[in-house]
């Protein structure tokens, strides 16, 4: 382990991420490589190993295989230290050493490749000690079990985060999500004017509070009635919503008539639970 704290380990990894090779630099230099071998090759054929020109490319050869080799490391490195991070926070708790600027932009980092200064989880925002002082013995432990649900997610250790997205995808859900994922936040009349169906704002809204009220996970933050991606959803779009990711995930369970009959669920009836802060 690179350090006995959260916030040591973030720092080296942060620091990791700073100075790593670029993907071109790296490129160029096994191009390079690649082109001495051949000629190498080439010349120990035609001329024999004997010949000047080649004892210079086989120097050539070896210096440039040793510096394919250090950069392989430092591009390693950031990858050793995110997964490092990662098993340092399966097991995140809601304290001090946790809640540092440094260690949670290190965390939305290696979580979904943007260092975030907060961590959202339903409609709380944390982004210092200070921000769990109000909160009660069992919301605390809602959003430990999230981040460590994220967290264990991107390590391959649970499906967890899979199945909301599941729960998501080829339903009533999923546009609206596109919607608030794309423009960074949306009301239930901004999801009216973005979508292709015609829907009324309480089937907007209702769509929208669906995903809070009735998923394990809500991928939403909600303020004054507009919603923006909560850290889970952030972690969804990066990871599932993406077409890359997308194209990995099996389809959503459900048959077309449950789907319809959610559809419709949505059109009459009013989402349970909460504040209705939307209206």
């Amino acid at each position: 382990m690179t350090g006995d704290t959260p916030a040591e380990v973030a720092e080296t990894y942060t620091e990791a991420l700073e100075n790593q090779v670029d993907t071109e630099e790296f490129h160029q230099a096994q191009e390079r490589l690649d082109g001495l071998r051949e000629r190498l090759e080439a010349f120990e054929e035609t001329y024999g190993n004997s010949d000047p020109a080649t004892q210079e490319l086989k120097e050539k050869v070896q210096s440039a295989e040793a510096k394919v080799e250090e950069l392989k490391h430092e591009r390693r490195e950031p990858e050793e230290l995110e997964r490092e991070l990662l098993e340092r926070a399966t097991r995140f708790m809601l304290d001090d050493k946790w809640l540092q600027a440094d260690v949670i932009e290190a965390l939305n980092r290696a979580l979904v490749e943007t260092p975030y200064s907060t961590l959202r989880v339903d409609d709380i925002e944390l982004s210092e000690p200070n921000d769990i002082e109000e909160l009660d013995e069992l919301t605390r432990y809602d959003i430990i079990d999230v981040v460590r649900k994220l967290v264990r997610d991107k390590l391959g250790e649970s499906d967890d985060i899979r199945q909301v997205w599941q729960s998501i995808k080829g339903t009533t859900k999923e546009e609206p999500f596109q919607v608030v994922s794309e423009t960074g936040e949306a009301s239930p009349d901004d999801i009216v004017n973005s979508i292709d169906e015609d829907i009324e704002r309480g089937v907007a809204r209702n769509r929208l509070k669906s995903a809070v009220y009735q998923l394990d996970i809500s991928p939403y933050h909600r303020e004054n009635g507009t919603y923006y991606l909560s850290t889970a959803g952030r972690y969804i779009a990066t990871h599932y919503a993406t077409p890359s990711g997308d194209g990995e995930q099996e389809p959503t369970a459900g048959t077309a008539e449950e789907n319809e009959q959610m559809r419709l669920n949505e059109e009459t009836i009013a989402v349970d639970g909460g504040n209705d802060n939307d209206r």
